[in-house]
């Protein structure tokens, strides 16, 4: 089959027309820094320096716990022992009541002449249980003649006496007593004041 050929003219392609090239907006230029090889290696705890910390935090907290221990075994043994040494604090102080009492009938079998056998068995009552109280460690205060002690003297009353300086017991109305070296009961007394001057007895008068 034959191509039929025609007589139109041949158009030359349409050239193509480059464009000019844009210049590149330029960057800042990025200062490198160094890097060295320690840059390179991570640093990571040195074990041996923990287990060393860790250790020194366990003997703290051990030595602590010992102290503690030590001082409850030292608070223990000092409660055990007043336990001990006061147990019977409470009985010997509800018996002394008694011996008031027997000292009192004794008394009074001596101002009324009383029979020889009440006072004798009197007497012996009195000195069997001024022995169990003295066996268990209670003591008598002795107060008459000394100086007022706010620590072992219960002072119910105050009187002028010329006779003793200020602040001295001149009358024991009830015994006290000390327990070991705990006050069990104090002894109920009256207390001598400074003798009124006479130029204070003047101006109360007028």
């Amino acid at each position: 089959m034959k191509i039929p050929v025609t007589d139109e003219p041949n158009h030359p392609a349409p050239e193509l027309t480059s464009q000019p090239e844009q210049p590149e907006e330029s960057l800042p230029a990025v200062e490198e820094v160094p890097q060295t090889p320690e840059d390179h290696i991570e640093e990571t705890p040195d074990p041996l320096q923990e287990a060393r910390d860790e250790a020194a935090r366990n003997r703290d907290l051990w030595m602590r716990a010992v102290a503690d221990l030590e001082n409850y075994k030292k608070r223990v043994v000092q409660e055990r022992s007043a336990l001990l040494k006061y147990k019977h604090e409470d009985l010997l102080r509800d018996l002394l009541p008694v011996k008031d009492n027997l000292e009192r009938a004794l008394n009074h079998c001596q101002e009324h002449a009383a029979t020889e056998a009440i006072l004798e068995g009197v007497k012996m009552i009195a000195k069997m249980l001024g022995d169990v109280l003295q066996t268990r460690g209670v003591t008598e205060i002795q107060a008459l003649g000394g100086t007022f002690d706010p620590h072992l003297h219960d002072a119910i009353g105050r009187m002028p006496a010329e006779d003793h300086p200020p602040n001295t017991v001149v009358q024991e109305m009830e015994k006290g007593y000390l327990y070991h070296d705990r006050l069990l009961r104090p002894s109920k007394v009256v207390v001598s004041a400074a003798a009124a001057r006479p130029e204070d007895e003047t101006r109360h008068d007028e």
